[in-house]
């Protein structure tokens, strides 16, 4: 079986993270899988050395720089290069790649087959989305987008139930997709070597991800004049870039925690940070599936989560985490006062979910999920 695997995008983030994971066990477990990279020019760069850390580990990659305007010109390059290599199945990934893969079936070649895993959504979407409420969005061209793109999708999977349920929610489909979560390996690091460098408070926080309304900075530090009050020599690192990010920076200024709360940008080693770190902290309004929460589980760091998709299904309150109200500071930062006075309360949660890690959610785990996936839906 051969799967050309499609990916429009000009960044790394949880999508391409899982794909760096996923196919080089694909390959050991008898599954011929290709990477196709779409970019604009100016990520060209960036994707070039993905690319390059995809092909040393035996994953033949190639990067077709385009943009929208040449989506058409794009997608008659994909079906040639499927015909050449006689590939039918195509995997895309995000709503852009379902879009070229559409395009080079319906216009180019109507045998190719289209296999699309849901990663996420439009993050307006997420930011307001209530679980087990309708939604009507059906004036936003991302609706009618995806809408249309599922007609001529074969199969579709979910990253989680919480983005299935959104998509059934959203009635873009009439019944839950198949889910195969995420996994994660870390190779082993001396976390006590970057504890100069990286542990900066007494105790630490830390909230890592892009700086966007959805991932709930804002609850984070409304909670912190709080935490700040109980144990003054607390400090909040947030790992990150996002379009928001001055306006937090704004209202961090305004509330006087200059001191306390520390942007630290984007960083290319973040496991050093969070392990340095005391608890880490992710008030996300909605997570499609939230790879730093099974990152935390892998480093042994307790988390502190509200009780929202799908971190709601990764975790369970108490046990393997404490999750707290959605959108409610005030809880928050109680919890995170209590936790942090609590050595052992803070051990627990964070063995309990290494142990949670091992069972579920390693790569070993996503890989044979994957494949046996394949070898039951597509031969």
């Amino acid at each position: 079986m051969k799967i050309l695997h499609l990916i429009y995008t000009n960044g790394i983030s949880g999508a391409e993270k899982y794909l760096k994971h996923l196919l080089p066990g694909l390959q050991l477990e008898g599954i011929e899988c290709e990477l196709m990279i779409v970019c604009g020019i100016s990520a060209k760069g960036n994707m070039e050395i993905y690319k390059k850390e995809l092909n040393d580990v035996g994953v033949y990659v190639q990067v077709l720089v385009s943009s929208r305007l040449s989506f058409l010109a794009t997608a008659y390059k994909i079906s040639k290069y499927c015909k050449k290599k006689g590939i039918i199945f195509i995997h895309s990934h995000l709503i852009n790649s379902d879009i070229l893969a559409v395009l080079a079936k319906k216009f180019f070649n109507s045998k190719l087959e289209i296999v699309s895993t849901k990663h996420g959504y439009d993050e307006r979407v997420l930011e307001v989305y209530e679980p087990g409420k309708p939604i009507n969005n059906k004036k936003d061209l991302y609706y009618w987008v995806t809408k249309l793109t599922i007609r001529y999708i074969s199969k579709n999977l979910a990253v989680s139930r919480g983005i299935s349920q959104l998509y059934v929610a959203l009635q873009l489909c009439s019944t839950d997709f198949p889910v195969i979560h995420h996994g994660v390996d870390i190779k082993a690091f001396d976390s006590s070597a970057y504890a100069s460098e990286c542990r900066v408070g007494n105790p630490q926080l830390i909230i890592v991800g892009r700086i966007e309304t959805f991932k709930g900075h804002r609850y984070l530090i409304d909670a912190m004049p709080e935490i700040v009050r109980h144990y003054p020599s607390c400090v909040l690192l947030i790992l990150g870039e996002g379009s928001i990010k001055d306006a937090l920076a704004e209202h961090v200024k305004n509330l006087e925690l200059q001191e306390s709360i520390h942007f630290m940008g984007f960083q290319s080693h973040p496991y050093s940070y969070i392990s340095q770190s005391d608890i880490i902290v992710l008030p996300s309004l909605f997570e499609p599936f939230g790879l730093v929460y099974i990152e935390a589980f892998a480093l042994r760091v307790p988390v502190v989560a509200f009780d929202t998709p799908a971190g709601n299904e990764l975790m369970e309150n108490n046990k393997t985490a404490i999750m707290v109200p959605k959108g409610d500071s005030t809880k928050l930062a109680s919890k995170i006062i209590a936790l942090l006075g609590d050595d052992s309360e803070r051990a627990r949660l964070s063995n309990n979910a290494y142990n949670l890690y091992l069972a579920k959610f390693t790569t070993a785990t996503m890989i044979r999920n994957t494949a046996a996936w394949y070898k039951t839906e597509l031969i």
